[in-house]
């Protein structure tokens, strides 16, 4: 049996010591990849992104007793898939595509798009209190659904009230 064991022979230092490092390396490298955004993203998220703060301006309607609610965002389309706006959520103000009270600008997103998406929501009769008077330069919380091919990706933001004539 002893002999058995010294007849065993083990990996040199050096060389366990030189596959640790290779393996280091390799995983640091991975992690470098996935952090900087290297791969891309993966078919599981949309290619649809904001950039910067969306902006919320509430007009008065020529003081008919509606209001209009104006949302102003950059959009940066990574992908290569048009994207369109399903839904959108201003305060707690929803309203989906096909409804005649949302106007988005432009309608489709395409693929590299990078630029400005208008959105104006009509004729509200009542306003919540984040869009008020009282909150203007205060947050809002905005989302927006896209349908961008397969998928349904959300863009959760907080906007900023500009102005309101409510």
């Amino acid at each position: 049996m002893r002999r058995y064991l010294k007849s065993r022979r083990a990996i040199s230092g050096a060389v366990t010591a030189l596959i640790l490092v290779i393996v280091s390396v390799a995983l640091a490298l991975a992690v470098a990849v996935f952090a900087f955004g290297l791969f891309g993203t993966f078919g599981s998220s949309g290619q649809v992104q904001a950039i910067g703060t969306p902006v919320v301006n509430v007009k008065n309607a020529k003081n008919q007793g509606y209001y209009n609610i104006i949302l102003t965002v950059q959009i940066k389309n990574s992908g290569t898939v048009a994207a369109s706006v399903q839904s959108v959520s201003i305060g707690n103000i929803t309203v989906a595509a096909g409804n005649a009270n949302l106007v988005v600008t432009p309608s489709s997103i395409p693929g590299g798009f990078d630029g400005t998406l208008n959105i104006t929501i009509t004729n509200q009769p009542n306003l919540p209190g984040v869009l008020q008077k009282g909150n203007i330069g205060g947050s809002v919380p905005v989302s927006i659904t896209f349908s961008e091919g397969s998928l349904s990706p959300t863009l959760t933001l907080q906007g900023v009230l500009n102005g309101t004539t409510a």
